[in-house]
């Protein structure tokens, strides 16, 4: 009886106990459960990112996985596909090269950033620095690194380009580690121009170079024809483009272009809103971010307007934007969908930019502009017949043009007599 009955004891207490050990693994199965699912992996991505500021290291493993979605899973969100079509359309007819500017010091976060995210849109990404990172990877070019060296960078970039890819892309997109850039926009631009032609395109400054220049962080495109100029008739002469490594990157560019009878085109759309931009779009929206005093007004091409009106639907790139802020541009632009979202309804190709025949006269900020250092997105034009006088005649174009020239003749004497 004693036995029988410590039996029964024993085989219930084991019971219970399995039962407990039973609901204590679903519990903690259905803990781990929640805790992989992918807005909680979001979650401890978002944690890991810096708000102070400075550049931040996101580990690619984590980025792919949580951004990762099926594009066929994404069509099926939407009766009509027909704006994915056309950008695979595009993506063929329009065949960009993208290669990005870095350095050793920026192959981890900046470059890896361009890699994770727009960069996969180009036809070919290519990141261009003085060492060799197979992680990106990066060609090596027979240069050394430093601001100064810019325009070396820039010219045995592009003839590397032209020597190993001239027949893997029809546009040629240069781009600094941090500009963001929206190749479906970019490609949608110019499918409305001829590659054969001698054009260049990006965000227009009027100082330097007669025809205006563009800006290299906002990024720049050459098409076949101009590239092939570059490589084939301007790099090995020194009458047509600079020879040695030192200069203003974009400023350098701008005067062989002009030597080389390349256009500078105008990339506004039929609006006047622009779609480069040398900084991040914050900069471009809110009024008096970048005030009336600061180089930009005093140097761009075009006049620009400040507020939502600053920048075209159809936008291609943005200059300044942090590795952290890439990730942030790239869910806004590419994940975040409206419900009930109107259908694709631009026209085939993009209407022509107000300046497409090239004979508008260049910008002028006025004094009121000067003065008020933010209109509220209104844009007031400079009288076109004259330069505009603003304080003490210090900002007119005439002077900055003259300073700056005598900045360069004063570089280039320094740098002969401590050659000599």
């Amino acid at each position: 009886m004693v036995r029988a009955g410590f039996a029964r004891i024993s085989f219930s207490a084991l019971l219970v106990a399995v039962i407990f050990v039973v609901c204590l693994v679903c519990f903690l199965l259905q803990d781990a459960f929640v805790y992989t699912q992918p807005h909680h992996r979001i979650l401890r991505l978002s944690n890991g990112l810096s708000s102070d500021g400075n550049d931040v290291a996101i580990p690619v493993e984590k980025v792919e996985e949580t951004t990762k979605i099926s594009v066929v899973s994404s069509n099926s969100l939407f009766k009509d596909s027909g704006m994915r079509s056309k950008s695979a359309d595009l993506f063929q007819k329009e065949r960009i090269l993208c290669w990005i500017m870095t350095s050793p010091d920026n192959h981890k976060k900046r470059a890896m950033a361009v890699k994770n995210t727009w960069g996969k849109r180009c036809n070919v990404l290519l990141f261009m620095s003085s060492e060799e990172d197979p992680s990106l990877p990066t060609i090596k070019l027979p240069i050394i690194e430093g601001r100064d060296q810019l325009w070396g960078k820039t010219r045995e970039a592009f003839r590397h380009i032209w020597n190993h890819y001239r027949d893997q892309a029809d546009w040629f997109f240069k781009a600094d580690d941090d500009t963001y850039a929206i190749l479906e926009n970019m490609r949608y631009f110019l499918s409305a121009y001829n590659t054969s032609k001698p054009l260049w395109f990006g965000h227009k400054f009027k100082t330097i170079v007669k025809q205006g220049y563009f800006s290299g962080g906002a990024g720049y495109v050459l098409s076949k024809e101009a590239t092939r100029r570059f490589v084939e008739e301007g790099y090995f002469n020194v009458l047509l483009c600079r020879h040695d490594h030192e200069g203003a990157e974009d400023a350098e560019m701008g005067k062989c272009m002009s030597r080389l009878n390349v256009s500078a085109m105008d990339t506004r759309d039929a609006k006047g809103r622009g779609r480069f931009f040398p900084f991040f779009p914050e900069q471009h929206i809110f009024p008096g971010k970048v005030t009336k005093d600061y180089w930009y007004w005093q140097s761009i091409y075009y006049p620009a307007k400040e507020g939502l009106e600053c920048c075209s639907d159809s936008a291609i790139s943005f200059h300044y934007v942090k590795p952290e802020q890439m990730y942030l541009l790239e869910y806004l632009i590419y994940r975040l969908r409206p419900f009930g979202l109107e259908p694709e309804d631009r026209p085939a190709t993009p209407d022509p930019s107000p300046d497409l025949d090239l004979t508008a006269t260049p910008w002028f900020v006025t004094e009121k502009q000067f003065e008020g250092n933010s209109a509220g997105g209104e844009v007031i034009h400079g009288s076109t017949s004259a330069t505009p006088k603003l304080k003490s005649n210090r900002y007119t174009m005439k002077n900055y043009t003259e300073r700056l020239n005598e900045l360069i003749k004063r570089t280039e004497r320094a740098r002969k007599l401590k050659i000599t």
